[in-house]
This record gives C-alpha cells, structure tokens and sequence, in this order.
C-alpha cells in the first residue's frame, strides 16, 4: 500500500471514530505517556509467536471476538474458572477451539516488567488481534485504548452471547445486533476465518451426516468434499483443518471459497444465503482491498462494545487481582 492509501485510511479510521472515542472515553495514545513501549512489546511478541505457529494467528484474533461478545471487551475470556463459577473459555463453545492464552499470559508478564499496573488485559487483546491479522498480510488499523478489566467470567452467558457454527443468516444477524454490530459488519467479520484452523468436527455434519441422512451436504463441491474427507476422516473429528484454501495468508480467499461452494461450517456458507451476503462476497473477490479496508473499520468498531461490569486492572489475565485505576 502506498504512502497517501495509507494516510487515507488512517485519516478515515480516525474520522470514524470519533463518535466512539467521545462516547467510550478510549483514545489510540492512551499508553503514550505510563507505558510508551505497550504497543512495541505486543508487535515484538506477536510477530514471535506467529513466525513460530502461523496457525496462531487466527486463534489469537477470536479470542478478541469472544472476549468482546460476552459482557463486552473486558478480557473476562481470559479469567478462570473458580470454586463456584464455570469460566467463559471452559464454555462448551470455546472449550477445546479457543487458543494461544499461554501467548497472552507471556505478553502481560512482559509488559508487567516494563511498566507494572499500567496495560488492561483487554487492551491487550486488541492490541494482539490486530498485530496477528497484519503479521499474516492485513492491512493494520488504529486500535482504540484505555479498556477496564471485567471481574466476572460465566460460562452460561457465552451460550447466549456468541454465534454457533450451525447458525443460519438470520441468526447470525440477530447475535451480532445485540452487542450493536450491523449485518455488514457480522458480514466482514466473518472474513475473520481467512486464517486459522477448525477442528474437523466443526462441520462433521456437512461433511459425513448432512441432516442425518449419512451423506455429504449436496450443496458443497464435490471434488472439494472428497479432498476434505482425506483431511477429516470420519473416525477422527480433532484433526484440525485449515479455515480456507490460503489460511496461511490474511486476504479475501475466504469469500471466494464461499462464492464457489468450497466454505466450512455452516455459518459460512449460511452467508450465500442472502443477497447481502453475496453481494459483498463478489465485492470483496474483486476488490480485496477494500475487505482489508473494511475489517479494520469493523474490528474497531467491535472492540468498542462497552464491557457491562468494568472492575479494575489485573495483574495476572486469568485471575482476579484488580488494582483499580
């Protein structure tokens, strides 16, 4: 990207933002002064990991979204369960498929050394999101600071708050709406499976039992169906698969997939359904800019979601020892 595409799009980031920035109080120098090498110490630790496990990346971007889905961006994915309460990542959803909380733990105990007290494990979460999307080739976006760490963490509110694999395209809509997100946004976001990997299990269904009937799902392409099946062999459901063709690679492949009948999970392919969805497919195919562009925008946007019960800072992500700010 040239140097006026990327004072454009800065430009307009910032623009966009302003709305949110006057209503969260969250600001992209908000470290600048307690912690002036918070953002430097995540880039370094991240390329790190990434360069270490490419597959990584994309389990270091969900947990931003099912931390921000749940009581809102508040790093409440990352506490653990207690003698009374079952955690938000021992939730049947996230249990076994959410990845790379070592990584995060590694990443706040350096930034403790640096600067102790300062940088909320929420913040951090954003911060990561973002660095991993454009270590894989994402076009980087200003990421908004200044969040407050959650004191709770419930395992039965995930299942109300985030999306399931199997969910359809109104569904998927009516989840996103709740915690403000738009249907273009739960559409752009979703192009969030352009990296990673899913267990083979998460579209078993589609692959071997489509509605029970012990076939493949008709709709998928069937020399695609057949390469799959050699991946995810029916007797093993925990190997895992990548999220599409180039999940090596942040990009609009992901759409491509979908438009040609080659998409994963049922949530995906429920995006063809619609005309929006398939609109924005071909958008984004023949102008993937644009998708780099736009999943910014909406990762800024999602990382805005209120948490509902701010408590304090944690020094360590995964238990409560809050020394408020």
């Amino acid at each position: 990207m040239d140097t006026n595409s990327s004072q454009w799009f800065l430009w307009t980031a910032t623009i966009l933002l302003i709305a949110v920035v006057s209503q969260g109080q969250l600001t992209t120098d908000f470290y600048d002064s307690t912690c002036p090498q918070a953002a430097t110490i995540v880039k370094q630790k991240v390329d790190e990991i990434v360069d270490a496990d490419k597959g990584m990346a994309g389990g270091l971007m969900r947990l931003h979204f099912h931390d921000c889905f749940v009581r809102g961006c508040d790093g409440s994915v990352l506490l653990n369960s207690t003698k009374t309460t079952l955690a938000e990542k021992e939730a049947l959803i996230n249990n076994g498929s959410l990845r790379g909380f070592e990584h995060i733990d590694d990443i706040k105990m350096e930034l403790e050394c640096e600067c102790p007290g300062v940088v909320s494990c929420a913040d951090i979460l954003a911060m990561v999101a973002r660095d991993a999307t454009v270590k894989l080739g994402g076009l980087s976006w200003p990421v908004f600071l200044g969040r407050i760490d959650g004191r709770s963490s419930v395992a039965d509110e995930v299942n109300t708050s985030l999306p399931f694999r199997t969910y359809n395209f109104s569904q998927l809509v009516a989840t996103f709406a709740k915690v403000g997100l738009d249907t273009k946004d739960m559409i752009v976001l979703s192009g969030g499976h352009s990296i990673g990997q899913l267990h083979c299990g998460a579209f078993f269904e589609r692959l071997w039992d489509f509605q029970g009937q012990n076939i493949t799902d008709p709709s998928m392409d069937p020399e695609f169906a057949e390469s799959l099946k050699a991946q995810c062999p029916r007797d093993n459901p925990l190997l895992f698969k990548g999220a599409d063709s180039t999940n090596a690679t942040f990009d609009a492949v992901y759409y491509l997939d979908l438009l040609t009948r080659k998409g994963l999970m049922d949530s995906d392919v429920a995006l063809m359904s619609d005309p929006l969805g398939v609109e924005y497919a071909i958008k984004a195919v023949q102008d993937p800019y644009s998708f780099l562009f736009e999943f910014g925008m909406a990762m800024i946007k999602m990382g805005n979601i209120p948490a509902s019960d701010p408590y304090g800072w944690r020094k360590n992500c995964a238990v409560i020892e809050p020394c408020n700010f």
